[in-house]
């Protein structure tokens, strides 16, 4: 099933690696395997071989993840892409990217748009869409961040899962005083030990069922104490969101 968004729009259906030196770019730390199948709008994102993203079914022909997952280490240069667009092959109902679970889907990208305003350097706007090629087939199978990226020590074949708390503007303000946007908020715990890390760029924040973040960046270690993560706020972009589904 795809994810709802914030504020729900038609068609939607009810339902690692570059580090810049200010940001994290692909960033669950504490967290613990999800339940099978129990997030089946989490995407993951290969160029190649390689896992560099995840990402959040939107609609059968859509997914949602960072703007900066749009390109591989060999073209960022430590400012965003610089050099080449590569071609991202999209895996959904994936748990273990390890083994054949028998319920993957692979889609190839027709194509990616990033937000007309993002800023490599800032992560401002940091959002893109992806239209697959063939759309996915869709079936039954507090806030949690969900994502294979790395659990403190290594990366995890299977999807974990992290229960974390959104802050206030106020309070990601006075964290990130020279980064933090309008367009982004924090999630995370107030004393640290859960927060998404390097390689969960681009998946999803989902509270009470509905998509409101996109991990983009954060503290160069994870989960640290009064440091939480920092995503794309959705519900900025939900208007550009249906604007691209419409005229693509």
């Amino acid at each position: 099933s795809p994810a709802l968004l914030c504020l729900q729009f038609t068609p939607v259906v009810n339902l690692s690696a570059c580090l810049p030196v200010s940001s994290q770019n692909n960033r669950i730390v504490g967290g613990a395997p999800c339940i099978p199948h129990s997030m089946p709008w989490q995407a993951a994102l290969f160029m190649g071989s390689q896992l560099n993203c995840g990402g959040t079914l939107i609609d059968r022909n859509w997914v949602v993840t960072a703007a900066h997952c749009h390109c591989g280490c060999a073209c960022c240069e430590g400012r965003g892409c610089v050099i080449v667009r590569v071609s991202i092959s999209v895996r959904l109902g994936e748990h273990n990217i390890r083994h054949l679970d028998w319920t993957e889907q692979l889609r190839l990208s027709e194509k990616t748009i990033l937000h007309p305003g993002y800023n490599s350097a800032s992560k401002d706007n940091d959002i893109m869409l992806i239209k697959l090629l063939t759309p996915a087939n869709l079936n039954k199978n507090e806030c949690v961040v969900s994502g294979w990226g790395t659990t403190k020590m290594y990366f995890p074949p299977v999807l974990h899962c992290g229960k974390v708390s959104i802050f206030s503007q106020e309070q990601c303000r006075s964290i990130y005083p020279r980064y933090y946007t309008e367009n982004m908020l924090c999630a995370g715990v107030l004393e640290g030990g859960i927060d998404s890390c390097q390689g969960d760029s681009g998946g999803p924040l989902l509270c009470n069922g509905k998509l409101q973040g996109i991990v983009s960046w954060g503290t160069q270690t994870c989960a640290l104490p009064n440091k939480p993560g920092v995503y794309v706020a959705v519900c900025k972009y939900v208007d550009w969101i249906r604007e691209t589904i419409n005229n693509n």
